[in-house]
C-alpha cells in the first residue's frame, strides 16, 4: 500500500508545484502586453482597468519556453528592458517610452516593484 502512494504521490507532488509555479507566472489582471514598438515608443495594453498611472515605471519582460530534464513545458520571464508611462492612450491601452533595454511586440508587461 505504501508503494502505491508513493508511487502515485510523488509524480502528483512535483506535477502540482510545477502547475503552481506556472500559474503564478503571469497574472491577467495586472499585467499587459506591448501591442506596438516604434523605435522607443511602446503601446502597452491591458485586458482589464485600472491602468497604470503616468509617470509609472514598467518593466518589460521576453517569454521563452523550457523543458527542463524532459519534463512538462515551462514559462519563463526574463527582464528584457524598463519603460515609463508617458500617457493614457485609450481605455485599455497606455503609450510608454523605452529608457533601458528592448522591447518586442506581444512582450509581457508589469508594473516594477
Amino acid at each position: 500500500m505504501k508503494s502505491i502512494v508513493a508511487r502515485l504521490g510523488i509524480p502528483l507532488l512535483l506535477a502540482g508545484f510545477t502547475l503552481i509555479g506556472v500559474a503564478h507566472a503571469t497574472d491577467p489582471y495586472t499585467d499587459g502586453w506591448v501591442g506596438h514598438v516604434d523605435s522607443q515608443r511602446l503601446d502597452v495594453c491591458y485586458r482589464v482597468t485600472p491602468l497604470p498611472a503616468v509617470g509609472a515605471r514598467l518593466q518589460v519582460m521576453r517569454t521563452s519556453f523550457v523543458v527542463p530534464n524532459k519534463g512538462p513545458l515551462r514559462q519563463q520571464f526574463a527582464v528584457a528592458g524598463y519603460a515609463t508611462v508617458t500617457s493614457i492612450t485609450d481605455a485599455h491601452c497606455v503609450r510608454a517610452e523605452l529608457i533601458q533595454g528592448t522591447a518586442q511586440r506581444t512582450d509581457h508587461v508589469r508594473l516594477a516593484g
